[in-house]
């Protein structure tokens, strides 16, 4: 015998109720489309807390000849106490038959014990219509409560809320693309409600899931830093560069930039995937720039002052940091490489310790270091570059904390968020600024990291 909640997902086809049991399972592999009918059999999701099952919905189809059942229903005349009972035969009699089979699909949870979550269209005015359906759904006599889904506006939510108070003991506006965290919770309280058997399982539920949600955020700090320690320290090695005569050097970097850019990409997108997977997001398809390390820039300028930051903040924060000298005086440059990212010294820094060729020093700019023991491309030196990995990883991770597992566009970073590290305050930045050579230098054991796991906790904690 099951000894949890569950709750039949009803409704008119194509008002959002395959959204709600994404949402609220936080399943984003529930099948959702604008096409009516898509659901035609029950299908079972639950949301469960290791491994134990908190609730369990069942999406099934829409109504689609509810006219024509209850007439069926109404062809004996029953007494109230009597409806269930006639509800039960309407199943057996069509189970298996070609007739009323969404209705079959729809009603079979309902009297094996669900209680009913009626969903509407709250931004469509209210139909007569649709007093058949919550008819047949009182003739049930299971526990019921509506839920108005402002699909395209709250226009007559108003004008529904009066109809349904008429049918159901409970009736909720929620909207399954946009509602918050705590609006989850809060609807969870209201299951509770309508099955006052389970109110204290589902207080238990409510309590784990915001205990899960901090443990989620420390894991998701953790992995942030983790991926930002293997990019702010990745190398790669190439024998080709090692043996190319320094006449040729020129035509071959490109391909072994580019490999490099490859690389750190897909390090980027597994970090990116792991907090994804975390969230219990399978199928998230990110809109976020690719990271293009070239010879002599990181990013184009809008890029810097989006992920990173700009280059009055950088000199101010390296400066505070006693950072680089080296840095003042590429910006004595025009800043031109450093409003752009220049980080040579980074990507082809260690090439004249590879092959010998002081020329190559001549030709990048004075605040790069070199390295003749090593023969290695990379790690980026530019100290932005490390603010530019943790604002984007911020903006990532912000996204998908607000984002409901109904939505299956493109994960879109909010453009307010893109500047997340220039809206720190002075003090901070130059903090972290030291935080980053500490974990470049010290390695993902070190107080530095553990400083960044805590800063990082605390401003996923704020998004949530």
């Amino acid at each position: 015998m099951r000894d949890h909640p569950v709750f039949a997902v009803v409704g008119h086809p194509n008002k959002g109720k395959s959204s709600v049991v994404a949402a609220l399972t936080q399943n984003d592999q529930v099948k959702i489309s604008p096409v009516s009918g898509t659901t035609r059999v029950s299908q079972h999701f639950a949301l469960k807390l290791d491994n134990k099952i908190v609730f369990e919905l069942v999406d099934t189809p829409g109504f689609q000849r509810a006219n024509k059942c209850l007439a069926w229903l109404s062809q004996e005349n029953v007494t109230a106490d009597q409806r269930p009972q006639r509800v039960d035969a309407f199943i057996a009699h069509f189970s298996g038959r070609k007739e009323f089979i969404d209705e079959v699909e729809l009603l079979t949870p309902i009297m094996q014990g669900a209680g009913i979550i009626y969903v509407i269209d709250g931004s469509l005015p209210y139909s007569p219509e649709y007093e058949t359906e919550m008819e047949i759904l009182r003739w049930t006599g299971s526990a019921r409560l509506a839920l108005i889904n402002p699909i395209g506006g709250d226009t007559y939510v108003a004008q529904w809320q009066q109809a349904l108070n008429q049918y159901f003991s409970l009736v909720r506006v929620f909207d399954p693309l946009h509602a918050s965290f705590d609006q989850h919770l809060q609807l969870l309280r209201t299951f509770g409600q309508l099955d006052t058997h389970k109110t204290a399982a589902f207080d238990f539920a409510i309590e784990e899931l915001e205990r899960y949600r901090q443990l989620k955020l420390q894991q998701a700090a953790r992995i942030i830093v983790e991926s930002l320690y293997r990019l702010i320290t990745f190398q790669q090695s190439s024998s080709r560069l090692e043996t190319m005569a320094k006449e040729k050097l020129a035509a071959v970097m490109p391909d072994e930039i580019s490999q490099f850019n490859e690389k750190l990409n897909h390090m980027e997108r597994e970090g990116q995937q792991q907090l994804e997977a975390l969230f219990l997001y399978h199928q998230l398809e990110a809109d976020i720039v690719r990271l293009q390390v070239h010879q002599s820039e990181l990013m184009d300028a809008s890029h810097w002052s989006l992920w990173g930051l700009e280059k009055g903040q950088l000199i101010m924060v390296s400066a505070g940091a006693g950072a680089a000298i080296g840095l003042l005086a590429d910006a004595g440059l025009g800043g031109a490489s450093l409003m752009t990212g220049a980080v040579s010294g980074g990507v082809v820094g260690g090439l004249s310790g590879w092959l010998g060729l002081d020329w190559l020093k001549d030709k990048l700019p004075a605040w790069l270091s070199y390295n003749s023991e090593k023969h290695l491309l990379g790690p980026v030196r530019d100290p932005n570059f490390a603010f530019v990995i943790l604002g984007r990883a911020l903006s990532h991770a912000s996204a998908m904390l607000i984002r409901s597992h109904a939505d299956q566009n493109k994960l879109v970073i909010d453009q307010s968020k893109l500047n997340v590290m220039q809206s720190l305050a002075l003090k901070t930045q130059v903090r972290l600024l030291k935080q980053f050579r500490q974990l470049s230098d010290s390695g993902l054991q070190s107080k530095a990291a553990d400083k960044l796991r805590t800063w990082v906790f605390q401003q996923l904690t704020e998004e949530v």
